[in-house]
């Protein structure tokens, strides 16, 4: 009996084994914590959106947010236990998920014929540590993590095993991963794969029946989900701005997709004349389409411009980029691939190198920033010269210690001052002496460098205040 239970177990296991040989474990797992690690070393810091939904609020409260929103009624289920047993749970799941997230991509790409070993290999590397969407730090994120997560490991059942249940397993993993409403686009590139890989499966023999009918239900499954919004969790009306398509928005991101082909056709001209040789190099015009495909639904939602996909401080906005990794690491991979061999070995571990020190700067911040906050807090208690309910200017002169240099929300002002036991009227980071009629500014300065503040965990913040 023992035997029987325990063979098909040992069957799987080795099987999962194999499909996992070449997995660059060791340089992942040490380049992956370097670039994201640091956000366990101060688990329980709120940021951004925390502060309104979930920071004093009942259990309860970030559900009935996401409900009201437009979401499904399972959007924030598990956030909100998890909250409960404590706000460090979600950072820990959320650094797992994504690593297992680049181990899915993985048995994904061994599926992509056209990549060999080492191909694969960086491409995950990139996925796993390229800096975008440090977003998902705040506890409020943790649904697009979720979704993130579910997938990619529903494309990587779907496109490695042929049998119904697994098929079926795929789909629901699909549907729960559309509660992020950006996965209902991005769908499209697994659904392109399993169709290809379906097409290319034919040429030796004909597509059986049961092979056309998953097809139609994939199709149908976004419209199922929709239909299941418009009737159980439609917006309520004051969120109804949240799920707007914007003209405008719309035709910039098809414009972004069809000039970045348009730069792709010469590179693609010389590969096709075989003037760059063939085995050096990868076409780039599906890395692209997969990487502005990405960015598509945040165009088409008019929450991005061209200009805000590279800034900098992007802090809580980078969640818009969260779907760019994918194809940003295969449009890497494959241009530095294209490369003269001994070049391109060279220039790889640079890239590596260079992506992995953004991650350790930015994440050095933030945990600056978490400190920062704690300061604060204890300077606005200790600060005298404020009259009570009067309106105050803030003007932040340390951002070297926020997170990608952004800036603090007007509600994470407001529970500063009151967690200090002050009672301001208002408090704002985004107005001016010139915006109110009386009241005063508050200057955030330091007296340390960003070294100094790193190497002593005390930033030395100090206020300067003068009247409006």
């Amino acid at each position: 009996m023992e035997s029987t239970i325990l063979l098909p177990l040992k069957n799987r296991l080795k099987s999962a084994k194999s499909a996992l040989d070449g997995f660059p474990w060791l340089l992942a797992t040490v380049l992956y914590t370097l670039s994201w690690g640091w956000s366990l070393l101060r688990p329980n810091t709120l940021y951004w959106d925390d502060w309104a939904y979930i920071y004093n609020k009942p259990k309860s409260y970030l559900n009935q947010i996401f409900v009201d929103t437009g979401l499904p009624p399972w959007r924030a289920l598990i956030d909100q236990e998890l909250i409960a047993v404590g706000y460090w749970t979600i950072p820990v799941l959320t650094f797992l998920f994504f690593f297992a997230s680049g181990i899915a991509l993985y048995l994904i790409l061994k599926k992509v014929i056209f990549l060999n070993q080492a191909q694969i290999n960086f491409t995950i590397l990139i996925f796993l540590i390229a800096p975008v969407n440090h977003a998902r730090i705040s506890l409020t994120m943790f649904g697009y993590t979720t979704s993130f997560f579910l997938f990619f490991v529903a494309w990587a059942i779907l496109i490695r095993h042929t049998k119904t249940r697994s098929f079926f397993l795929a789909a629901i993993l699909f549907f729960w991963s559309f509660m992020t409403h950006s996965f209902l686009f991005f769908y499209l590139i697994p659904l392109a794969h399993f169709v290809y890989s379906l097409y290319t499966g034919s040429r030796s023999k004909p597509i059986e029946k049961i092979y056309i009918a998953k097809v139609l239900v994939l199709w149908v499954l976004p419209a199922f989900y929709y239909a299941l919004r418009h009737f159980y969790w439609h917006p309520t009306d004051e969120f109804l701005w949240y799920h707007k398509i914007s003209g405008i928005g719309t035709l910039r991101g098809l414009q972004v997709i069809i000039i970045g082909l348009l730069a792709i056709i010469p590179y693609e001209f010389l590969r096709l004349r075989r003037k760059i040789d063939k085995e050096k190099t990868r076409s780039l015009i599906i890395p692209w389409l997969i990487a502005s495909w990405g960015l598509f639904p945040y165009f088409a939602s008019a929450n991005i411009n061209v200009k805000s996909v590279f800034e900098i401080a992007s802090g809580f906005n980078s969640r818009h980029l969260m779907l760019t990794p994918l194809g940003a690491s295969l449009l890497l991979s494959a241009f530095i691939f294209s490369l003269n061999l001994t070049f391109g070995r060279a220039i790889r571990p640079i890239a590596l190198a260079m992506l992995t020190s953004i991650n350790i700067f930015f994440g050095s911040q933030f945990y600056l920033d978490s400190l920062k906050k704690q300061e604060l807090t204890e300077l606005i208690a200790e600060t005298d010269k404020i009259e009570n309910n009067s309106e105050v200017i803030f003007t932040d002169q340390t951002k070297v210690f926020n997170g990608r240099f952004a800036n603090y929300s007007d509600n994470e002002l407001n529970i500063d001052v009151e967690n200090a036991g002050k009672t301001v009227k208002s408090i704002s980071g985004k107005s001016t002496c010139d915006d109110i009629e009386s009241g005063y500014e508050i200057r955030l300065n330091s007296e340390k460098s960003f070294s100094g503040a790193l190497l002593s965990r005390n930033l030395g913040l100090y206020f300067e205040i003068s009247k409006c």
